[in-house]
Parts: structure tokens; C-alpha cells; sequence
């Protein structure tokens, strides 16, 4: 995306921003900043701390909503067109849920795309949506653009990188509750919420700082019952599915997997390899040195991805829809508006420099044009010595031609061809399913090549025509089915009475 832009991931408790600008070679961090959602703060309060810290005035917004606002479910539909999917949805998911299906917003991703696709919906509540994008409005004047699911865009992002194995899982941490997502294929497939048995934030301790041991009796266990969740939610869904679910690595990202060691008791609980996951050296981002210091990417991963985010659909979810859909104008900003114009001017001035080049050309070319024609003329036409419009005077000669050929040879001038066209237009019956395709007159015969429905047609067709006073015998040279086997294609030979 061109510009200037800002990814904002929004969960319950924390409010993260990166600013970025985008051209011709790339994306360039200019800031970022994360501020925690605490005790009586709402949204607004949060977005208005984060004001101070970076300027939240862009080009587009990238924004999320909490995964624990999402209700996410996994069914099959039998088809494979995207358009029927949509349009039975909302059906499909009727009877699993507990509330009217109107009163949520769905999307969904497809995990895998066939004669009965296997489909990941994500309901939110529409009132929610409603009242979340007037409170990023009324508080920041922001009106995203995509409003995606947080964690979703870092998994999209991932999966686009090369190396990776094309099954696995994403783990993002925080310090109360977590989200898994799996991926199968390199296509998400199953996303959930984990609550965590404890609390991983000591306010005593900065999360930032390598100060944890591994062997703190209080963090143990909490990884270890993250662990069995984990394993207990893939057996849940490898039975639910009827297929082999086998994850070939983990990997970590979020506040919570700052604690040191924490790969290794994880890679320890789940027999799996697991890896730290980093944006910003994964894509090569540039920063300037003011976001280079603030920079934490277990923080800041989920607002990095989202600049990056493709406005296309991809793996993503997207509630800017419906009733909610982003109302776009012809420009979006003063900055756009001006860059619009300075190209505007460039392309005029380029028009008018070809405009007057070609009309040169075009002069010359008209007159040797006109020149050539009035030789025609002379050539064609000796008897006409005055020549004003050569192009019209062309015309009303062949219009002359025409009405001379009218009345064919040898054929009185009562058997005259319109009179011939207009006997079997009235003989043949207009309610049948007829269409000519082909028709030959000569001074002898009337050859008929047309398409119709059945052969009994064909028969009331050459019929109808034996009745005519213009003709001695009606034939049918051909009848054939064509490769559909519903069109009859056939031929009549007509002998013209003399």
C-alpha cells in the first residue's frame, strides 16, 4: 500500500500501533508503541495515551478486533463455488449457535476447497462491530479499513514465508489467555482461545528483561497446563474431523513468550519444535531509529503484520462488510487528491504533445486519402464529371444498383424477392421454434439452411411451404441432430415455379 499507514492490534488489555510508510522499495517503520488497557480505562482512553507516544494520522488503517469476541466454528458445506458458500452460510450455521442468526456478522476462510469444502466461520455480534468503529471514530478518527482478528494477520504473514512446514502451529501468549491457531497445508484451519491456568505477568518484574528462570515453580505449571489444552483441543478436533492432525512446529509470539527458556519447556511438554516468531527480520523491515528503540516484537508482531496485510481476502477475516463496508470516494485525503493531480498534468501534457503529432499525420493522411478516392470515382463512374462528396455520391450508386436488382432475371416482375421472402414468412407458422441461418435464392431454387427443435418441425416446415404459389416442390436435403443432440439442423431445397 502506498502512502502512510498504521496497523493498530486491539486485544482486552493492550492497545499496540506501528507506523509505517509504503513505496517503491518497500515499507519503512516510522513508529510504534504499545499501551496497557488497565483497571476503570476503556478504548478510547487507551487510543488517546497512545496519541501522545505516535501520530495517528495516516492514509489507512489496518485495525483488529480480540479473538475472544470472535466465535469460531468449523463445518463442512457441499460445495465448492465460493458464491454458493455465501450464499448458505448464514444456514449452515444457524443451528449452532445459540442466538438469531441476524444478529451477527460472519466471514470465513476455507481450509480446503472441493465437491465438500471444509469451512472456518468466524461470527462476531453486530452490535459490537457497530459500537467498536464508532468508538475507534468518535475517540481517534480512525475508520479502518479491514477489520481483521487479531493473531490471524501474523499466521497470513507467516504462511507466505518460504521454509516453513506445511503443517503446524501458531501460539500467541499473553498474560492471562492465549490464542492457537493450526494450520494444515498452509491454510488455517482451526483457531481457538486458551485461558491460562495462571497469570503470566509479575508487575515486580518487567517482561522485557531475561529474569525468569525456567525452573520457577509458578510458571511450570501454567506452561504445562497450556501444553495439555493444546493437545487436548488438536485430539478434539483430529476426532470431530476423522483425520490425522500432525503438526510439525510450533510457533510462539506474544507478551507471555518473553519468559527465558520458555521454547524449551514447551518443546519439552509437547515433543515439538518450537520457534520464536519476528516479523520485522523476517520481511527485512527498515526502521528509523526512534521505532528501532521501542521495538519488541513479541509485543509488536500482530500491528507489524497488519501493515502488511493484502487488502485482497487471502486467509483473513475482514468485517468491513455488509452494513459496515468502508464507503470509498474518489480520493481519500488532501495528499492523494494532489498526487492524483501532478500525474493528471504529466498525462495531459503528454496527450497533448501526441495529440498534435497525430493530427499532422492524420492531415496528410486524409488528404492523399482523398485524393485516391476521387481517382476511384473517375475510374468506376466515367459518366459523372462533377465530383462534390465522393463518399456520398458512392453511396446513392449503390443504392441505385440495388433497386435496379430487385427483380431477378428471367422471373416476371410480380416474383419479385421481397414478395418471395414475404410468401414464405406468412407460410411458415410463427409459433414455431425456428432460426435461419442460411439463405440462397437464384432465378431456379430457394436454398434453406436453418436450426429447430424437433424433426417433426422440419416436416410441418416443408409442409407449410408446398402450399406456396412460388414454388413446384419442397425437399428436404438434410435433417441431423447436432453434438448437444437438442438442435436439429437442416437443409431444404425449394423449386421456384416458373
Amino acid at each position: 500500500m502506498p502512502g502512510k499507514i498504521i496497523g493498530i492490534d486491539i486485544d482486552s488489555h493492550s492497545v499496540t500501533a506501528v507506523t509505517a510508510e509504503g513505496g517503491l522499495r518497500g515499507i519503512s517503520v516510522k513508529g510504534c508503541s504499545s499501551i496497557s488497557i488497565n483497571g476503570d480505562d476503556d478504548l478510547g482512553t487507551a487510543l488517546r495515551r497512545l496519541s501522545e507516544d505516535i501520530e495517528l494520522k495516516a492514509d489507512t488503517y489496518i485495525t483488529t478486533i480480540p479473538c475472544e469476541r470472535v466465535s469460531f466454528r468449523n463445518l463442512k458445506i457441499p460445495f465448492k463455488a465460493v458464491k454458493k458458500i455465501k450464499q448458505t452460510l448464514n444456514f449452515a450455521v444457524e443451528n449452532m449457535i445459540p442466538f438469531p442468526v441476524e444478529d451477527v456478522l460472519v466471514d470465513f476462510t476455507i481450509p480446503y476447497q472441493g465437491d465438500n469444502s471444509e469451512i472456518l466461520a468466524a461470527l462476531v455480534s453486530r452490535s459490537y462491530i457497530s459500537e467498536y468503529l464508532a468508538e475507534l471514530k468518535q475517540d481517534a478518527g480512525i475508520d479502518p479499513e479491514i477489520l481483521d482478528i487479531r493473531v490471524v494477520p501474523i499466521a497470513s504473514l507467516l504462511l507466505r514465508r518460504e521454509g516453513i512446514p506445511d503443517n503446524g502451529l501458531i501460539l500467541e501468549l499473553g498474560s492471562k489467555n492465549g490464542t492457537m491457531i493450526l494450520y494444515m497445508n498452509r491454510r488455517i484451519t482451526l483457531i481457538r482461545q486458551l485461558y491460562l491456568s495462571g497469570v503470566l505477568d509479575r508487575s515486580d518484574k518487567s517482561p522485557h528483561k531475561n529474569n525468569y528462570s525456567a525452573k520457577d515453580e509458578n510458571i511450570d505449571p501454567i506452561i504445562e497446563a497450556l501444553c495439555l489444552n493444546i493437545k487436548n483441543t488438536l485430539h478434539s478436533f483430529e476426532n470431530e474431523c476423522n483425520r490425522k492432525v500432525n503438526p510439525e512446529r510450533i510457533f510462539v509470539t506474544g507478551q507471555g513468550s518473553n519468559y527465558p527458556d520458555m521454547e524449551i519447556l514447551i518443546e519439552k511438554c509437547i515433543s515439538m519444535p518450537v520457534e520464536r516468531i519476528d516479523i520485522a527480520k523476517d520481511m527485512k523491515v527498515t526502521m528509523s531509529d526512534n521505532a528501532a528503540l521501542s521495538w519488541d516484537p513479541t509485543i509488536m508482531n500482530g500491528a507489524l503484520a497488519l501493515v502488511y496485510r493484502d487488502s485482497k481476502r487471502g486467509q483473513g477475516f475482514n468485517y468491513r462488510k455488509d452494513e459496515f463496508e468502508v464507503q470509498k470516494g474518489y480520493f481519500r485525503s488532501k495528499k492523494i487528491f494532489q498526487k492524483a493531480a501532478i500525474f493528471l498534468v504529466v498525462i495531459l501534457s503528454l496527450l497533448a504533445a501526441d495529440f498534435g503529432v497525430d493530427y499532422y499525420t492524420q492531415k496528410k493522411r486524409y488528404i492523399e486519402l482523398d485524393h485516391r478516392l476521387k481517382e476511384l470515382f473517375r475510374k468506376e463512374f466515367p459518366g459523372v464529371k462533377t465530383i462534390v462528396d465522393p463518399v456520398h455520391q458512392i453511396k446513392a450508386k449503390i443504392n441505385e444498383l440495388k433497386k435496379s436488382s430487385i427483380s431477378l432475371p428471367d422471373i416476371s416482375d410480380k416474383r419479385k424477392v421481397l414478395d418471395l421472402l414475404r410468401d414464405i414468412s406468412v407460410t411458415i407458422p410463427e409459433s414455431l421454434n425456428l432460426r435461419v441461418t442460411r439463405m440462397l435464392i437464384d432465378p431456379e431454387t430457394v436454398q434453406i439452411k436453418g436450426e429447430t427443435d424437433t424433426f417433426n418441425t422440419v416436416d410441418i416446415i416443408k409442409k407449410g411451404l408446398e402450399n406456396s404459389e412460388y414454388f413446384s416442390s419442397v425437399n428436404i436435403s438434410s435433417a441431423n441432430l447436432d453434438r448437444s443432440e437438442k438442435v436439429v439442423k437442416f437443409e431444404l431445397k425449394l423449386q421456384r415455379v416458373r
